[in-house]
Order: C-alpha cells, then sequence, then structure tokens
C-alpha cells in the first residue's frame, strides 16, 4: 500500500505553502533566476476588468426583476467595469464575448470564459528552458528533489556558490496562488518545437476528494521554435485577485525591489521588469553607497569558523557622533556561546560550529539629523528612502529570505527592548541592514516550506541570539558611552530603591511557592516560616548598609559601594528564591504514595539551603555595620575563610571545587576595610560561576575549580578559576562599568561587577589586575591578583 493523495491537498498545498501574492511573484522570479534567464525576466500583467469588479456583476443576476433586466443589468455593469488602460486585443474579446449572449444563463457563462482568458499575468524568461520530459518527470512532481540533489553535490565538492536559490519543488504552486489556470511554453537550444503544458487547477476543484491521479494533465508539442532559442513563458489566467496599478507597485517597492542584496554595487543586478497594461511599474530606488557612507553610525561584522571548527566573531563599530577612532571587538567561542543564548536553552556549543560563516552590515540613522545629500537628493528625498528600506534583511546568496525585513517585522526583537529604554533607541525603523548567508555556507540555515521565514533549528537561535546580543549591548553601548569618564559617570544614576523592587518580585516567587508546598505538606511549617523570615532579614540588611554607606562623604566611594550592595543582595535574594522554587518541583515530581517520606527529604534540603542563606546575609554585615567599614588592620584570610564557606552550597550545586591554599592558623595581615575585600571576592565568585558553567558545557570532562593564594610583601590575594580566561585586549576594558559579555538574562547589573571589585580596591589604596597570562589557559587571562596596603 502507498498514501493517496486526493486532488484537494493539492489545492491545500497551494494556499499553504504559497501565502501571499508578492510570495508566489518572488518564487516565479527565482525561478528565472535557477534558470539562469540571460536577459532576467518579465512579469506582464494584462487586465481587462478587476476580481473584485468582475464579481460584483456577477452578483447583480441574484437581484430582484425580469431575466432581460438581470442580463442588462450585469451586462451594463461588466462593460461599465473594463479598464481605460486595457490591451486592445484582451478588451475588443471581452466585450465581444459580453455583448453576444440573450439570456442571463449564456451571459453568466460567457462573461465567466471571457474573464478566464482576457485577464493574464505572464512570466517570460530566456533561461534554460524545460524539454518534454522535464514537464513531465519534473515540472509535475511537486517536492522534486532534482535540484537538491545538485545543491548537495556541490556542498560535498566543497563549493561556496549554490548552483539554485530553490530546491524545495513547491515554487510551481505559485501560479496556482496567482490563477485557475496556466499555460507553459517552453524550449531548451535542442528543441527543434516549443514544447507545452496546460493545468486547469479548477479540474482539482471539481474532482476535490478523488484521486490528484484522476485529474490527467499531458505535456505536449506545439509549433516550431527557433534554432537555439530557449525560454519560458508561463501565462496564468482566471486571476484570484483583483490587480491594479497601485497594488503591484506596492508589491514592487517592498518585496521586489528588495529580493536582490541592495548593498552588493559589484557585478550586474539580475534585470526584473513590471509593467500593467503596458505600462512600466517603476520600483523603489535602490539604497547606494552615497545613502549609506552618511549614515550616523555603522557595525560591521563577519562570524568565522576556522578548519578545526573553532567559531570567531569580529566587529568593528564607528560612528559621525563617536569622537574616537573605530571600535574593534572579537569574540571567542566562549563568549559566543554565552551571547547566542545557547547555555540557557541547554544546547552544546557545537550549534556555533554547525552554524556556518555570515556576515553583517548594519547602518543607522539618527531621524533628526538627517539631510540632503549629493547623489540622493533633498531631506525628504533621503528621509524616504530611509524609511523604505529600513529594517534588517537577510540574504542568502544575494536574495532575501522573506518576511525578514519586511514592515513590522521584528525577528532580532530589538523594537520591543527599544520601546522600553531609553538614549539611542536602536529599532528596525532606524536601522538599514544586511546580513548574509549561503546555502552551502549554512546548510542548517533553511527556508520554512510555506517561505516564512527560517526553520525553527538551533543554528537559526544563534544566529538571531548573536546578532540581537551584538546590535543591543555592543552596539548600543558603543553609542551610548562617548567616553570612558561618561561610563563612569553613569554609575550615579544609581537607585537603591531598584534593589527594594527586586528582592520585593524574588520574594513574591517564593511565597507563591510556599503556598503550594502548603498545600502538600501539613506537617511542622516553622521552616516555611524561616523562608518568609529570612527575606525580612534580607531587606532589613540591604536598609541598614545602604543608610550606613549614604553617609560616606566621598560620592565616588558612596555610589561604588551603594551599587555594591545592590547587586550583593539582588544575589541573595535570588538564591533564595530559586531554592524555594527547586523545593516545590521536587514536591511535585514526587508519586503520591510516597509524598510524606520525600517531602521530608525536600524541605530538609530547603532547610539546609536556609543556614547558607543565613551565612551569606553575614556577608552583608560588614557594609552595614560602621565599625567593619573603617579601615584596620585585618585578617584576610579570615574574611577570605568565611566568604568561601558562605557560598558552599552555591559551590555545591555547580559542581565547582574550591581550594583555599591559605593554611590553617596561617594570618596574613592588611590595612582594609572588611566590607570592600568582601565586595571584591563576592563579584569574583559570582563572574567564575556563569563562566564555569559555560566552559562545561563545551568541556564536560573538566572539573571547574576556584583557588585562592595569599602572598605577602605586600599583601597579596591571587583568586584564579580554571574557566575560559579572558582574551588579551580584554585585559582593562573588562573592569569598565557595564562592560559584559554575558546575556542580559545573566547580567543583573549589567557589566557592574568587576567595575565595582576594581573601585573597592583602589579605594582601599590597592589594585586588582589580571596577571600572568597563559598560566592556566593558553592566550588567556586567568588569574586576578588583588594588591593590599600594609599600613595606614
Amino acid at each position: 500500500m502507498a498514501f493517496k493523495i486526493s486532488a484537494r491537498t493539492i489545492l491545500q498545498l497551494g494556499a499553504e505553502l504559497i501565502s501571499s501574492d508578492a510570495v508566489a511573484l518572488y518564487e516565479l522570479i527565482k525561478n528565472s533566476i535557477d534558470a539562469r534567464s540571460r536577459n532576467g525576466v518579465s512579469i506582464t500583467f494584462a487586465i481587462v476588468i478587476r476580481e473584485s469588479d468582475y464579481s460584483q456583476a456577477i452578483a447583480l443576476a441574484e437581484k430582484p426583476g425580469t431575466d432581460a433586466q438581470r442580463v442588462e443589468s450585469v451586462r451594463a455593469a461588466l462593460l461599465n467595469a473594463v479598464l481605460a488602460t486595457a490591451p486592445e486585443e484582451n478588451l475588443r474579446r471581452f466585450r465581444a464575448a459580453i455583448n453576444k449572449p440573450a439570456n442571463l444563463e449564456d451571459l453568466l457563462k460567457a462573461a465567466k470564459d471571457a474573464y478566464r482568458a482576457c485577464n493574464t499575468i505572464t512570466v517570460s524568461d530566456t533561461g534554460e528552458g524545460m524539454t518534454l520530459e522535464d514537464l513531465s518527470d519534473i515540472y509535475l512532481s511537486i517536492g522534486t528533489t532534482s535540484r537538491a540533489k545538485h545543491v548537495k553535490r556541490a556542498q560535498e565538492r566543497g563549493e561556496t556558490i549554490s548552483p539554485y536559490l530553490g530546491e524545495k519543488g513547491v515554487g510551481r504552486l505559485s501560479v496556482m496562488r496567482l490563477g485557475r489556470k496556466v499555460r507553459i511554453e517552453t524550449g531548451t537550444e535542442h528543441d527543434k518545437r516549443i514544447n507545452l503544458l496546460e493545468i486547469d487547477w479548477q479540474l482539482f476543484e471539481e474532482a476535490y476528494d478523488k484521486p490528484a491521479s484522476s485529474v490527467i494533465i499531458e505535456p505536449t508539442v506545439d509549433g516550431p521554435k527557433a534554432k537555439g532559442e530557449q525560454f519560458t513563458r508561463i501565462i496564468i489566467s482566471d486571476l484570484r485577485s483583483s490587480w491594479s496599478v497601485a497594488a503591484l507597485e506596492k508589491i514592487a517597492a517592498t518585496q521586489i525591489a528588495r529580493m536582490l542584496d541592495p548593498f552588493s554595487w559589484d557585478g550586474r543586478r539580475f534585470p526584473i521588469r513590471l509593467s500593467f497594461n503596458g505600462q512600466e511599474i517603476e520600483k523603489m530606488r535602490t539604497v547606494s553607497g552615497d545613502l549609506l557612507s552618511q549614515s550616523h553610525a555603522r557595525c560591521i561584522g563577519k562570524f568565522s569558523v576556522d578548519k578545526e571548527g573553532i567559531p570567531s566573531l569580529k566587529i568593528e563599530m564607528e560612528s559621525s557622533l563617536y569622537e574616537g577612532p573605530k571600535t574593534l571587538q572579537q569574540f571567542d567561542r566562549t563568549d559566543l556561546y554565552s551571547m547566542a543564548g545557547l547555555k540557557d536553552l541547554g544546547l552544546p556549543p557545537t550549534v556555533l560550529s554547525r552554524l556556518g560563516e555570515f556576515s553583517f552590515d548594519l547602518y543607522w540613522f539618527n531621524r533628526q539629523r538627517l539631510r540632503a545629500l549629493p547623489n540622493v537628493g533633498d531631506r525628504n528625498e533621503v528621509r524616504l528612502l530611509v524609511n523604505a528600506w529600513a529594517g534588517i534583511c537577510l540574504f542568502r546568496d544575494g536574495y532575501r529570505v522573506l518576511p525578514y525585513g519586511d514592515e513590522g517585522d521584528d525577528w532580532l526583537e530589538l523594537d520591543r527592548k527599544a520601546l522600553a529604554s531609553g538614549g539611542y533607541k536602536l529599532n528596525t525603523k532606524q536601522i538599514i541592514g544586511r546580513v548574509r548567508i549561503g546555502r552551502l555556507q549554512n546548510p542548517q540555515l533553511v527556508d520554512q516550506t510555506n517561505r516564512q521565514g527560517l526553520t525553527e533549528t538551533p543554528e537559526k537561535v544563534a544566529l538571531a541570539g548573536i546578532l540581537h546580543d551584538v546590535i543591543e549591548r555592543w552596539w548600543r553601548a558603543y553609542l551610548t558611552e562617548a567616553t570612558r569618564a561618561q561610563k563612569s559617570a553613569a554609575a550615579a544614576d544609581y537607585d537603591s530603591h531598584k534593589e527594594v523592587s527586586t528582592v520585593d518580585s524574588l520574594e513574591r516567587r517564593a511565597k507563591t511557592s510556599l503556598r503550594s508546598i502548603q498545600r502538600e505538606f501539613t506537617g511542622d511549617t516553622s521552616l516555611l516560616q524561616e523562608v518568609t523570615d529570612a527575606f525580612l532579614e534580607i531587606k532589613d540588611a540591604h536598609a541598614r548598609a545602604v543608610a550606613h554607606i549614604e553617609t560616606v562623604e566621598n560620592q565616588k566611594e558612596r555610589l561604588t559601594q551603594l551599587a555594591g550592595i545592590g547587586l550583593m543582595t539582588e544575589v541573595v535574594a535570588h538564591e533564595l528564591a530559586r531554592a524555594t522554587e527547586d523545593t516545590l518541583k521536587t514536591l511535585k515530581s514526587v508519586p503520591s504514595r510516597s509524598l510524606d517520606a520525600s517531602t521530608s527529604a525536600a524541605l530538609k534540603t530547603l532547610s539546609q539551603q536556609v543556614g547558607v542563606i543565613k551565612k551569606r546575609l553575614a556577608a552583608l554585615e560588614p557594609l552595614s555595620v560602621p565599625a567593619r567599614q573603617r579601615r584596620s588592620l585585618q585578617d584576610i584570610a579570615q574574611i577570605v575563610a568565611y566568604v568561601l564557606d558562605g557560598h558552599s552550597a552555591q559551590f555545591k550545586r555547580h559542581k565547582v571545587n574550591v581550594v583555599n591554599h591559605v593554611a590553617s592558623g596561617q594570618t596574613i595581615k592588611a590595612f582594609v576595610s572588611e566590607g570592600n575585600v568582601v565586595q571584591i571576592l563576592e563579584n569574583l565568585i559570582n563572574n567564575s560561576i556563569y563562566w564555569l558553567d559555560v566552559w562545561r558545557e563545551e568541556h564536560p570532562h573538566v572539573v571547574p575549580e576556584i583557588h585562592v593564594d595569599m602572598l605577602e610583601n605586600p599583601p597579596r590575594l591571587r583568586y584564579w578559576d580554571n574557566g575560559p580566561g579572558i582574551p588579551p585586549p580584554r585585559v582593562n576594558v573588562v573592569f569598565e562599568a557595564f562592560f559584559s559579555t554575558r546575556p542580559d538574562s545573566e547580567t543583573r547589573r549589567k557589566g557592574l561587577g568587576l567595575y565595582i571589585a576594581r573601585e573597592s580596591a583602589e579605594m582601599l589604596g590597592g589594585s586588582l589586575s589580571l596577571v600572568d597570562e597563559g598560566a592556566i589557559r593558553d592566550g588567556r587571562y586567568n588569574i586576578f591578583e588583588l594588591e593590599l596596603k600594609e599600613g595606614r
């Protein structure tokens, strides 16, 4: 037995896979490109009467009145609705058909036949053409793999340019979308006669539940063809849509003009000619180098994968609004794994290698600064051109992947972010951009069959994630931070009330979980009360710390400490909320028959977590007790020990081995305030936990480790982990405010951690720096050295 396909299935395929008239025309143009047409493609609309006017006239046959009255009413409506620009021969045939019938039945039949015959869309090219066998074996085989096989062979040969744009074998359904009838005239250079294929899709509507094979379609041979001539002419009739100059102009401007990569000024563009009843349809002006060279900022990038499958990304940013040189950034596999959001989704780093190479060019225009440009036009023309081309299009082998870049399309989720942020709004209406991929370079980035974007694959997620991160994090930061001084001054925007709001949100999450736990647990509720009380302690400790820090006279020191206490408060509250939610998940996964025993175990774990959280709260105390904020000779080893102990549960959960190399009983003194040292260690630990998780995803065999060493003369603390480390170009920039390569979901303070740590070290009269390149990872910095003062 085999599947039997009904006639209606063919109709449904055409309706669902070709989603619009614009997509249908797009697919037919792609077919001409794949046929290697020597002089482009011509699409000619010959319209006598619009479909809507025809339907409205036919509807008059249902109006009250005598048969003669209805005949004249329908006839008059049809003749009055003909277009003045209609082709003369088509118009003559239509009028003759409508004027001949004497009764209503004959008139309606004549009108239907005339509408089907006299309104056409003709797609012509001088491509390779099709043989009789091609029409029978390939064109009539929906989903044929003929082109896919060529693409696969090109890929196996290591070629970089795909031999075909399309390969799914469904493009021929485009003619069904446009009209119910098609006549295909074609021939190769070796054919002596024209090969002909006619399809009436209305026969499939009539057959409907019968097998598709019951509708017999046979290609035939027609009249003679000139020697050496090759061509394909597709004549579509019985049109489904109401066509007009305005409707075609809109498709030409929004889809056809943007079909080809507008940034490619080298080489001849594939000619696409559109006409409506003899009137040439002008396509939108292509974007030019003159316009892009006057953009207010640009971001150019290239994602590469070397022979070993190691990915990397380089981006270059510059702006006429920024009084500085071009900014270059480089990202390695570890950076990209985080930027792409793969870690959050539990996807492996190998996705990046399978993604393949791609590049992008993004140009930003400040609408308030637009002006007249030579070779472009006055200010209004410049504005219209920017509006027309705004959006980030995706081009495969030089041709656009729909619908990316269309008006309203936000495939990189930029508009949602822009609406919620201040400063430079990097939304799709201000950016003209392209992303370039290739069928052979990016085999995992394939179109959905319905031509509505890329199929949702891990590689597509990685592509969108990387581009979003580059624009939202790096390019935005470049535009909004004119100097490092401005970056540091931005810390003055700190608002201590934000931490209270964040902790309140986390507390609500925990209480929701607690309520669910209480419904399942009828025992001692004192532990659940402890969780509630712990949040009160967190907020109380934060309030006391803020109250004390705000008395600090030095503004820079005050702001740094406030930001630091906020960061630590959020982390501690987040840990407690997570522990409560994890307990609830455990309880929900337990079968009801064993609930009592398992509940006890789950709640015991939560009890241990609450105990650890209270230890973490102790880390906030040095920031709220005035005596511990004053500098004095302190035992650094002791501070290190209790901070590490407060993170013990977190280390266990993330399977991190911690080695404190300070010998038992060893004392190392330094002139410090305890609170500053705590802040430095907290930020270093939080960074390590994140990047060790990322590194383990790439290297599952590695056992994550954190090491702490103490050195004397002068007193120094060396902190390092065996994670990915930091590349040399970032040795200084990682300490700048708001710098981070972590995704937004992981960056609570948006890159303030190491900035706070270094500022805290400098407040102590010491320093925090990266040292010993290559000591842990080749070509990377893994070791932070905190140098402190021995005395006043």
